[in-house]
């Protein structure tokens, strides 16, 4: 057996197991509603959350040109402060409606999303507006506004990203309890001649009631016991537990296994580790505003600007190639990966379920994440603080990423250089492959023109 046939069994032996074995479990647990309402959630979160990193990188824009942290020139730092401080209270409200909101307009979107969910699926008596505004009124009972000074001071943290956690399970806790009062007809129900906006109101009544009080008494009337901290704390250890090297570097592993056997790898493991991603993301940027050390170094936004990259490397590739048909696609496909658009590349060339690209795209990604993790723990490699769009260049999101650090962009352009490089010698291996094909065929369809010319020239021969 040749060397090839034994990878292409080892290859079908690798993608059976993680098809029939390993994808379905978690494609199980990523299709938990829960899990799928909170998907929902934090898509429909993101563009505000875009808008308060973006808010903050601007507020710290002058760091960029700062001495010691930045290029050096502080006369150009001073002048971009004094244009900042002009606008300096609208962007800090800014940040202040997007990141320090968090945990309050998850709980109103998620209870919504949730409600909805049952609306469809179960129970068309189940009123998704009326859900968001539960799961409100039940995370805000757990608020002490008794601490609240006359000008409505409170500290970040009960409504921003560390009580994240908090929000979602009281969203999740108010819809359950809702749902089941009102599919057990425990409502008032008004007799036909009533206009059905004012009989869902009425509907809706003893739902509300009954959660205001659970949630009230439970959260503020149990003496010297205070369940939004404890919930905090459980959820920071949660946190903690998914933030490290170790954990991100599995979740990276499994997405780039699940990648490579078709599966939208990211959204799978995105499912599940979406919370606390958006909770480490979150707690980031408001350290990096308010002049912190940066909590998580691991977050997912640090793997996508210098370890996820994108297929750029491997499109170059085709376009220098000297296969036809790797060239078209190169040139078809280049603009896009710049943009971080992989599919093309992915099922063109393709890499999935493709032995020889098995190495550079698993265990070469694997490494360049090492590599990585060595930088930033040595406090080489600037950690990212902000969210970014994701069709944005990968170095420039590096750049803006990280509060605008040059190095963190050259660092990225270096990492595609590595991943370059590691996917090279496998994918000439492919080349010589196909030009081996490519000269079968043209000399198979050179004989067989050949042939069909033969019978022409013999009756030519004999007239």
């Amino acid at each position: 057996m040749s060397d090839i046939q034994k990878k292409g069994n080892l290859m079908e032996r690798i993608s059976d197991f993680v098809e029939n074995r390993l994808a379905p479990p978690l494609i199980r647990i990523s299709n938990i509603r829960y899990l799928q309402t909170l998907q929902k959630t934090f898509i429909v979160f993101m563009p505000y959350m875009i808008l308060g990193a973006t808010a903050t990188l601007v507020l710290n824009l002058g760091g960029l040109f700062a001495e010691g942290t930045g290029l050096g020139m502080p006369e150009v730092a001073e002048a971009i402060n004094g244009v900042i401080d002009v606008i300096r209270p609208g962007l800090t409200q800014l940040v202040f409606i997007s990141i320090n909101l968090m945990a309050l307009l998850t709980a109103i979107l998620n209870a919504y999303y949730l409600g909805e969910y049952y609306h469809e699926k179960y129970d068309k008596k189940v009123n998704g507006i009326v859900c968001g505004i539960a799961g409100l009124i039940g995370f805000l009972c757990f608020v002490d506004f008794t601490t609240l000074s006359q000008n409505f001071d409170y500290p970040a943290y009960i409504l921003g990203a560390p009580s994240l956690f908090t929000a979602i399970l009281i969203s999740i806790v108010t819809v359950e309890i809702y749902r089941y009062l009102v599919h057990k007809n425990i409502t008032i129900k008004m007799p036909n001649g009533v206009p059905q906006m004012v009989a869902d109101a009425f509907t809706s009544l003893i739902p509300i009631t009954v959660i205001m009080i659970i949630c009230a008494f439970v959260g503020r009337n149990i003496s010297g016991f205070n369940l939004m901290t404890l919930f905090n704390d459980l959820s920071s250890h949660l946190v903690v537990a998914g933030s490290g090297p170790v954990a991100q570097f599995f979740a990276f592993f499994l997405d780039r296994i699940f990648w490579f056997v078709g599966l939208h790898g990211s959204n799978i493991v995105g499912s599940i580790m979406t919370p606390i991603w958006e909770s480490m993301a979150a707690s980031n940027l408001a350290a990096f505003a308010a002049g912190q050390d940066i909590p998580y170094l691991f977050s997912s936004i640090w793997v996508n600007a210098y370890v996820r990259l994108s297929v750029f490397p491997v499109a170059l590739l085709c376009v220098i190639s000297s296969v036809k048909r790797f060239k078209v696609l190169g040139k078809l496909s280049i603009v896009g990966t710049v943009f971080n658009i992989a599919e093309p590349v992915m099922y063109g060339l393709p890499i999935v379920l493709n032995p020889l690209m098995f190495v550079p795209w698993v265990i070469g990604f694997c490494v360049l994440f090492v590599f990585n993790a060595i930088l930033i723990t040595i406090g080489i490699e600037p950690p990212i603080v902000a969210n970014v769009v994701w069709t944005m260049p990968v170095p420039l999101m590096a750049f803006i990423g990280s509060g605008f650090k040059i190095s963190a962009m050259i660092i990225s352009l270096i990492n595609f250089v590595i991943i370059f490089f590691i996917f090279l010698p496998f994918f000439k291996v492919m080349e010589r492959q196909e030009l081996k094909a490519e000269l079968a065929a043209q000399q198979e369809m050179e004989l067989q023109g050949n042939e069909a010319s033969s019978p022409e020239i013999e009756n030519s021969q004999m007239e």
